[in-house]
């Protein structure tokens, strides 16, 4: 649980870091948050690997801890795929969000005209050019007004938000899981037991 209030607090710790002075003491301090945070939630991915066998095994038993722990393995396979391409799309949306953002608050037309060779109401060609990697925000950084904060650092924002809200779902996940009731167990397989002899004796 420790994780989602890393992930989701990235963000703010570098809006925060961002919009401070570099001067600023509080901007040292956002940012050893934000690197301390990052590291200890990257450590956590190895820890869960090397405990999961025995938590499967206290949870439900040795008997189908294998099993079990075999098909945690290929939904973490399956996660390993579509997570990144989930994320990847948030973050896609971002950068075009700010981007869109950056042209609207563009003032010198002519320059851009110039640089680019279309208006900028010619919305198939920015598309074009965007997608060409042409047109991107560090370039777009050049014909903004002074004092535009560049939105490069907060295009993760919304992949943070995702993944800490993912978090909270396999958190609450799993709280819910409840250890296997031996006794109730043991009852069961000697009634089952019982009704096969039964049958067996017929």
């Amino acid at each position: 649980g420790l994780g989602m209030p890393i992930v989701a607090m990235a963000p703010t710790l570098c809006h925060e870091a961002v919009y401070s002075t570099s001067t600023s003491p509080s901007a040292s301090i956002l940012l050893g948050t934000f690197y301390a945070g990052s590291t200890l939630a990257i450590t956590f991915y190895g820890g869960v690997f090397s405990v999961l066998p025995a938590y499967i095994a206290d949870l439900f038993g040795q008997r189908y801890s294998g099993a079990i722990h075999g098909k945690a393995l290929t939904a973490w396979a399956a996660s390993a795929v579509c997570g990144p391409m989930g994320l990847a799309y948030l973050r896609s949306q971002s950068y075009q969000s700010a981007t869109h953002d950056l042209l609207s608050a563009i003032e010198d037309e002519a320059a851009f005209e110039s640089a680019f060779g279309c208006t900028l109401g010619d919305h198939d060609k920015i598309s074009a050019l965007i997608d060409a990697k042409t047109l991107s925000i560090s370039r777009l950084m050049e014909f903004v007004p002074d004092g535009t904060v560049d939105p490069t650092p907060f295009l993760y924002d919304s992949t943070c938000y995702a993944a800490a809200g993912l978090m909270g779902v396999s958190f609450l996940a799993n709280l819910a899981i409840r250890p296997m009731d031996v006794k109730k167990t043991l009852a069961a397989l000697e009634e089952e037991e019982s009704r096969s002899k039964v049958k067996l004796a017929r």
